[in-house]
Order: structure tokens, then C-alpha cells, then sequence
């Protein structure tokens, strides 16, 4: 049982049906305690279990039961909720999370809570969370906390391990999006962060979509960006920000309020950048390269199948003040017959990874992407079908299955 702990009774002002975000209550008046009895928040065992949204079957999950007390008079009880914040970012402010007086709690709002301080990963994530009410009397309104809580939470499978970009960077619409591919990030901790290195014009250059919903738009028959879903495409909150041309800020998803089309990331200037996204932090990035004039490859292949296999490029030839700075390349639906050992190449330069052969062993949502060097070793790539993809300056080589 969950004995009440720790009570907080004290006013605020009149905008007490509002809870938007945790509020401050400056004191006016203290309740006697002794005049509040009975009220006891008993969790159930769903409370202290791991919440899987995923293999959630119900819309709602009861989490606690509630026996509400005696109040003084002329006091009524109301705006029962969570107030939770992760448990690993003290330093966040709490977010209120509805739920009902028979302590039920719906699968959106579950959602919701995750998604406004994590990315879309499914990992279990855990909150700190308080369970209070208020009482009224007239126009104040005085805070009860109802106990302690841990919630263990694990998202929906909301977005796959690849995201695309498209716009004048790859000069591809929507549903030629999946030609460039963004590259996760090498370090296993910021498994939410993806990059994109290119030559960038600064005018309509980038928006980020993730391929689950890229896949669903097409299917639907999108023919061109004009008539995409973009719902839950990434890019600037508004055109203003974008206009402004910043180096870091936060980014988007969905159309913002009266846009009919994403509001794209542009360069600050035009040059060479690694653009990066932070899907937790819900933060971008430009990074301008050190090196402006990388080498220009005229093709590049992927060999070791039975058959060199070879990519195009997505780089702007012919667009005003692009030229031919080609560096991002693609083939898409790759068949792999049996189990083979392959490296890129453009006439006397070859990347691979690694010292031994084998040393990388494609593995589909996990090894899926790593950086290769120049003269590296032979990539196993397990037999099946894929779309490839390589940087030639950053050295990034993808392989997504596609069955």
C-alpha cells in the first residue's frame, strides 16, 4: 500500500484547469493535516513491470487503485495525474501524463511520454513520476501528492534504423528518397544519431524521412513530393527559422502550423558539410568540412560478386554552381546469391574495412553501416538482397535488406 507521502497544500492562482507543464505554487495558505484522511494509491503489479506498448493488446493499463479520503469542507478533489520525468535527465522538468480515477492510463499517453524525451527506439525507458490532485476551494486550488512512482516503458516500434534524405542535395523528390541514406552514428551510445555528408547548395537542400513511413507513402501511390504524406518527414519548426540559416538548432516532424510542405534544412553556406541529426535531442547540425576540394570520382562499382555491380551517383550535375560533385552512390535491389566477400572501387582506389577479410559481417538493423579506409579488407555480405549505398568521402558503406 501506498500510504499518502509527503503532501504539498498550497495555492495558486485561478488557472488551475491548465497543466500544460509542472506548475510553481507559491504558498498562501497551509491545510491542517489532520483534517485529510483515508486517501491511499495502491499500485498494481503492471506499475512496477515493464510496459511494453509493443505487445500491449488493450488501449489502457490500469497502473494504481485509488481510495480518496476526506477532504475539510467545501473542499472537492480533482485533476488527478501523473507528474514524470525520466530517470536518467534529472535536470528535465516534469511532463503531466493523464490518467483516469481508476488509475487506467491510455497506450497514447504512454507514448506520448516517451516520445517527448527520448527518440523512437524500442527501449525500455524509465520514469520518475508522482502521482497528485488537486483540491479546490473557490478559486485556489491546493496540490496533494498521492505517492511515489517507477514506470518501466518500452515504445512501439515506431521508425526503422534507416532514414533517408531528399531535396536539392540528391536532387530526387519523395519517392526517389531511398536512393541516399543517412549513416548512424559509430558509437553504439548514440544509436539516435544520424549523418549525411555532401556538397550543399544552401537553397531547398535537405529533409529527413525515416523509412518505415517512406515505404508507406509510396505504397499509397505518392508520385511526387507534391502529393507525399508528409506527417512524419523532419525538418525546420517554421520558414523563418530556416531562412535564418543556422548551424545547430532543433528540428521538426510534421508539416509545421499552415505549411503544406516540410520546411527544409539549408546549408548556412554553399560548400561541403556533414549534416547530422540527434533524434532524442531532436536536434540538427551543420558541420562545414575541412577539406573543400575532396576527390571527384568519375564512377564506382561494388565487386566480389559474380558480376561488378554498379552505382550511380545522386550528386547535381548540370544544377548552377553544383557541377559534377559527386560523392553519394546507390544500386538498388542487389541480389546476393551466396555468401560473398566485396569492396568498392573507382579505377585504382578501393575501400574495404578493416585488416582481415571478414572482419565486418553485414548483419541486417545492427551491422548494417560502418566507415571504410582506402586499401581496407574484404566486407562479407551474407546472401540475400540489398540496396548499397557508399560515400566516397566519408567512406560510409550501407547494405539494407529489402526481404
Amino acid at each position: 500500500m501506498l500510504a499518502i507521502a509527503g503532501w504539498s497544500l498550497t495555492a495558486c492562482d485561478e488557472s488551475h484547469n491548465d497543466f500544460p507543464e509542472p506548475k510553481v505554487y507559491p504558498q498562501e495558505e497551509v491545510i491542517n493535516m489532520s483534517d485529510i484522511t483515508g486517501f491511499v494509491a495502491t499500485p498494481t503489479a503492471a506499475a512496477s513491470s515493464n510496459i511494453d506498448l509493443g505487445t500491449m493488446t488493450e488501449d489502457s493499463i490500469q497502473l494504481f487503485t485509488l481510495q480518496k479520503g476526506t477532504l475539510p469542507a467545501g473542499m472537492t478533489f480533482d485533476s488527478l495525474r501523473f507528474e514524470a520525468w525520466p530517470a536518467d535527465k534529472t535536470e528535465s522538468v516534469a511532463t503531466k501524463v493523464k490518467v483516469s480515477a481508476n488509475g487506467m492510463i491510455t497506450k497514447d499517453e504512454l507514448s506520448k511520454l516517451v516520445y517527448t524525451f527520448y527518440g523512437k527506439k524500442v527501449t525500455e525507458r524509465i520514469f520518475d513520476a508522482k502521482l497528485v490532485a488537486n483540491a479546490f476551494k473557490g478559486k485556489e486550488a491546493f496540490l496533494i501528492e498521492l505517492g511515489d512512482f517507477q514506470l518501466h516503458i518500452t515504445p512501439l516500434e515506431m521508425e526503422s534504423a534507416y532514414y533517408y534524405v531528399f531535396g536539392k542535395v540528391n536532387n530526387v523528390d519523395s519517392k526517389n528518397a531511398n536512393r541516399a541514406i543517412m549513416t548512424p552514428d559509430p558509437d553504439p551510445a548514440n544509436d539516435q544519431v544520424f549523418s549525411f555528408t555532401s556538397m550543399f547548395a544552401s537553397s531547398n537542400d535537405i529533409v529527413v524521412w525515416n523509412e518505415k513511413y517512406w515505404s508507406v507513402a509510396t505504397a499509397k501511390g505518392t508520385k511526387s513530393a507534391k502529393s507525399a504524406d508528409y506527417g512524419k518527414v523532419y525538418g525546420m519548426p517554421s520558414a523563418e527559422a530556416a531562412d535564418e540559416k543556422p548551424e545547430a538548432g532543433k528540428i521538426f516532424q510534421g508539416l509545421p502550423k499552415d505549411a503544406s510542405s516540410p520546411i527544409y534544412f539549408l546549408a548556412p553556406t554553399k560548400a561541403y558539410y556533414t549534416f547530422t541529426v540527434d533524434l532524442e535531442k531532436q536536434e540538427f547540425k551543420w558541420e562545414l568540412l575541412e577539406n573543400q576540394s575532396p576527390a571527384i570520382y568519375s564512377s564506382m562499382a561494388m565487386k566480389g560478386l559474380a558480376a561488378d555491380v554498379q552505382l550511380q551517383s545522386i550528386g547535381l550535375a548540370g544544377k548552377t554552381g553544383i557541377g559534377t560533385n559527386k560523392h553519394n552512390w546507390y544500386a538498388l535491389n542487389v541480389t546476393v546469391d551466396a555468401d560473398a566477400l566485396v569492396t568498392f572501387s573507382s579505377g585504382t582506389t578501393n575501400w574495404g574495412y578493416g585488416t582481415e577479410d571478414g572482419e565486418w559481417t553485414v548483419d541486417d538493423d545492427v551491422n548494417w553501416a560502418k566507415r571504410c579506409q582506402q586499401n581496407g579488407n574484404a566486407i562479407k555480405l551474407p546472401a540475400g538482397k540489398y540496396n548499397v549505398y557508399f560515400c566516397d568521402i566519408t567512406g560510409a558503406a550501407h547494405f539494407v535488406p529489402t526481404e
